[in-house]
C-alpha cells in the first residue's frame, strides 16, 4: 500500500470519501484546518452523490487547486484558470479510455482489477487509492509550476 493511502486510513474508516481525502491532503500540506471546508466537498464524493456526475477526484482537485491558490482575504492567484486547465486536462487524458464519471472510473478500475462494480453504486475506496495519489502529485506538481505559496513554493 502506498504510504500516503496508509496515512489516510484513519479518514476513510471515519467515512471520508474521495473528494474529502484530497482536500485532507491539501489541508495538510498547507498546515491548515478547515472542517466547513471537508464537510462541504462531501458533495462531490461518488459522482456528486451518486448522480452519474464527475469523478470526486476531478471536481475536488479543481477545489483544492483553487483553495491553495486562492489564501484568505487576497485575490487568487492570476493563473488560476491556467491551474485548473492544467488539472483538468491531465485528468481527461488520464481517463480517456473510460470517461470522468464516477461510475465508469470505478468500473474500469474494477475490471482492470479483476472486480467488478455496479452501475449507480459506490466504488470501494480501494479501487480509486492509486487515482487519488495520482491526482495528489498532479495538484503538487502545478503548485510547484506555479510557486503556489500556501504549499511553500
Amino acid at each position: 500500500m502506498d504510504a500516503l493511502l496508509f496515512e489516510l486510513l484513519p479518514y476513510v474508516r471515519q467515512g471520508y470519501n474521495c473528494s474529502q481525502l484530497l482536500l485532507v491532503l491539501a489541508q495538510r500540506a498547507a498546515g491548515e484546518e478547515n472542517p466547513a471546508l471537508l464537510a462541504s466537498v462531501r458533495g462531490l464524493g461518488h459522482g456528486i452523490g451518486q448522480s452519474g456526475g464527475p469523478c470526486g477526484l476531478l471536481s475536488a482537485g479543481a477545489v483544492a487547486l483553487t483553495w491553495l491558490a486562492s489564501p484568505v482575504a487576497e485575490e487568487p492567484h492570476p493563473m488560476l484558470d491556467a491551474m485548473l486547465n492544467d488539472y483538468a486536462t491531465w485528468f481527461m487524458e488520464r481517463m480517456q479510455d473510460c470517461g470522468t464519471s464516477c461510475d465508469a472510473i470505478a468500473r474500469s478500475l474494477a475490471a482492470s482489477s479483476g472486480q467488478s462494480v455496479e452501475t449507480g453504486s459506490k466504488p470501494p475506496m480501494e479501487l480509486c487509492g492509486e487515482l487519488l495519489c495520482e491526482c495528489w502529485a498532479k495538484i503538487m506538481e502545478i503548485g510547484e509550476a506555479y510557486q503556489l505559496e500556501r504549499l511553500g513554493f
